[in-house]
């Protein structure tokens, strides 16, 4: 369920505020509905479609960063500027707004020079007003999000496609950025070559599966027999999900269960498992905030503090100097690299992905409704080593080898499109679009369209695709493997 951000009172347009600059944002999508009717989209999705005519449309191309607010009020602030029969003055004291950010008010650009202003500050605005926090939101926020905020996803793919957009759920249809295949089936394509399917597991665990798209194409990319005796397992904290991921790994053949549980303590016994899939839940897991006293002391002010410390202690954790006070470590992740430790069995394997850094410490990401953190992969990856899995770590992109030069049209524009096609009654799927792929989705729509912008996939511009990175695990102790060597027409057999 998403969270509804208060609507802002309109800005008072007087005094300072008539001195101050206006910029649109770059990049708007707008819709030519009608000869006399453009459309345009605020960032909040509970707002209306803002229908504008060419008084309107003369406003918001005004807004160049060289026009004062004073002068757009002087010369739109009477005049009708779309069929609804707002004044000018209207949309000037909303659209600066967190909620509508079409434009922002100033006296520069957020971020500093005009040429390259971070208009990803105004998101994060908005996103501080859906979470209703500026800070750390708690210990067991996420854990309350998941288990009881959630909703039945009476409209499937929605939640996905607004709140929490995955890379995976991009990429769950057939795409040309990856060779026409989806995530799922791509991933499985990857784990075969890594040869994690010889001999195939036969216990396959996957975290937080979502609504079930990578378990389908990891099926459909096996052929019947190398399923065959494969158990599939589902294991997720939102009840209103398990359902769509049972399903949906039916539907790609697999003999599939699931369980509702917290992946921080897995319910299975030691030594139990041969696979485990998790795709993007790391920044979902329990965060602690810990103050620099308690660093330096060793002593934790909660048992869950106290924890956390303990893990550092014991893996060596590099903390660095300068530290800041306080800082957020990442608790949830590494109790769950300590359960797979367990519940692996020897020579068992595990795909971890999900968005993270480095260097420093982790920082929230607001989302509606929730907040996530980043994954510290040092830190963590200390922990791996310590437990003693050994270990490969690279970016998403190099993993599922994608040509980091692929146009895809930006996500901003995607949540656009897809708003104006709610509109019209017309199907639109959220995802990853190259422009032959978004000709064929609109039609006769695309060239009513304008402001479409597309970014290579290696872009941070895009999703910042390089923050995702992979981390692929093996519990040693496995039974040894045959390689063998050619030589002059002879075959020769070693094991390691």
């Amino acid at each position: 369920m998403k969270s509804v951000a208060p609507l802002p009172e309109p800005l008072p347009l007087t005094g300072d505020t008539l001195h101050l600059f206006a910029w649109r944002v770059p990049d708007l999508v707008t819709y030519h509905h009608r000869r006399d009717e453009v459309w345009v989209a605020p960032l909040d999705d509970h707002l209306p479609i803002i229908r504008l005519n060419q008084t309107g449309i003369a406003m918001l191309s005004a807004m160049n960063g060289h026009t004062t607010v004073g002068a757009l009020l002087e010369q739109y602030g009477t005049k009708v500027c779309g069929p609804d029969g707002q004044l000018g003055r209207w949309h000037l004291e909303r659209w600066a707004t967190p909620n509508y950010s079409l434009c922002f008010y100033g006296s520069a650009p957020p971020g500093g020079h005009r040429h390259s202003a971070r208009w990803d500050l105004l998101l994060q605005r908005v996103r501080d007003r859906w979470s209703g926090q500026h800070e750390f939101e708690g210990e067991d926020h996420l854990d309350h999000f998941h288990r009881y905020e959630l909703g039945d996803p009476h409209e499937d793919d929605r939640h996905f496609d607004l709140i929490e957009t995955t890379v995976s759920h991009l990429f769950r249809e057939p795409s040309e950025v990856l060779g026409g295949l989806t995530y799922g089936r791509l991933l499985m394509r990857q784990l075969r070559r890594l040869g994690w399917f010889s001999p195939k597991p036969s216990m396959i665990l996957e975290i937080g599966g979502g609504l079930g798209y990578v378990a389908q194409g990891l099926g459909q990319e096996l052929l019947p027999f190398e399923k065959r005796s494969v158990r599939y397992i589902s294991l997720d904290l939102t009840r209103a999900f398990l359902h769509l991921q049972i399903s949906r790994a039916a539907e790609g053949g697999w003999i599939a269960v699931g369980t509702r549980a917290d992946a921080e303590a897995l319910p299975f016994t030691d030594q139990s498992i041969d696979l485990v899939i998790d795709n993007e839940n790391m920044a979902d897991m329990t965060p602690v905030l810990l103050s620099r006293e308690e660093l330096a002391s060793g002593k934790g002010n909660t048992p869950q503090h106290q924890e956390a410390l303990d893990w550092i202690r014991r893996a060596r954790i590099p903390l660095g100097s300068d530290l800041p006070d306080p800082v957020i470590f990442n608790l949830g992740p590494i109790r769950f690299v300590a359960e797979l430790w367990r519940v692996l069995k020897p020579g068992g394997r595990a795909f971890l992905s999900e968005f993270g850094i480095d260097r420093g410490w982790p920082h929230p990401v607001r989302l509606p409704g929730h907040t996530e953190y980043e994954v510290q992969y040092t830190h963590l990856r200390q922990v791996i080593r310590w437990l003693g899995f050994q270990e490969q770590y690279l970016s998403l992109p190099q993993f599922l080898a994608i040509k980091p030069d692929t146009k895809v049209l930006c996500t901003g524009a995607v949540y656009t499109i897809r708003r104006f096609c709610e509109m019209l009654n017309k199907p639109f799927t959220v995802k990853a679009y190259t422009e032959p792929e978004l000709r064929q989705a609109l039609g006769d729509m695309l060239p009513k369209l304008q402001g479409c912008h597309y970014h290579a996939v290696a872009d941070p511009a895009w999703f910042n695709l390089f923050d995702f990175k992979v981390l692929l695990l093996e519990k040693p102790g496995g039974l040894s493997k045959p390689r063998f060597t050619d030589a002059k027409g002879y075959r020769w057999y070693s094991h390691q």
